[in-house]
């Protein structure tokens, strides 16, 4: 097993490790629900008007609110952000020492992918990610994925094209993201949300105790190495 790969494995028992698996399935059962409650209101409102405009928004800003809803405890708690520039808002879940935010990915834009190594594609889902969270992609932000004291993830359900009969009352499917500390240039995981429950079942809920100062150290050499060999392609 490569570095990159050992890492993605310690990564994905970190997320275990500080994100409980209830509080997981409390997410994407919101999310699911947000779908659906989006897609009822979008069919009652909109009778004519295409709902490529009013569709991506409502299901965006109704999938915040589900989020912002979910109760906190000693361990996991769910802030309102407001983007900068003003003018949209986003749930930032804070779960131990890791940080989600949630972003709803329309495919045909930005395919979901299983390995992410094609800068192009990388591009298309920054892009799109860009104008749900521009603050997030400004030099004066605090870094995304392995920062100093806390890792970002990043919880990307995905819908279909807002074109024509497609249902969008449920996500097609939901990733899990860590970008590298400059988002622009790529991933440290990128795979379906789905493959997270191997690595809860491996110890029940007993998940080995992964130092996070370790794990960030391993993926910036990681980050620097893949810029030193220009990237994944």
């Amino acid at each position: 097993m490569n570095q990159a790969e050992q890492n993605k494995e310690e990564l994905c028992r970190y997320i275990c490790q500080e994100l409980p698996r209830h509080r997981l399935q409390q997410m994407l059962e919101s999310i699911e629900a947000a779908f659906q409650k989006s897609d009822s209101h979008l069919k009652e409102m909109y009778k004519h008007v295409p709902l490529a405009g009013p569709g991506p928004q409502s299901h965006h800003f109704t999938v915040q609110e589900a989020l912002l809803s979910l109760p906190k405890d000693e361990s996991f708690e769910v802030s309102n952000q407001v983007t900068k520039p003003a003018g949209g808002h986003y749930a930032l879940v804070h779960a131990g020492s890791m940080q989600i935010t949630t972003s709803v990915i329309t495919m045909g834009r930005t395919p979901p992918i299983r390995d992410a190594r094609f800068r192009r594609v990388l591009g298309l889902i920054n892009k799109g990610l860009e104008k749900q969270h521009p603050d997030l992609f400004k030099a004066s932000a605090l870094p995304l994925g392995p920062s100093q004291e806390a890792l970002h993830a990043l919880l990307l359900p995905h819908t279909t094209k807002w074109t024509g009969g497609n249902d969008h009352s449920s996500p097609i499917g939901v990733t899990i993201a860590v970008p590298y500390s400059n988002p622009q240039a790529g991933f440290h995981l990128f795979m379906d949300v789905g493959q997270l429950w191997q690595y809860y079942s491996e110890v029940g809920d007993e998940v080995e105790d992964i130092a996070y100062p370790t794990l960030r150290d391993r993926m910036r050499r990681s980050e620097n190495l893949d810029q030193r060999e220009g990237g994944n392609e």
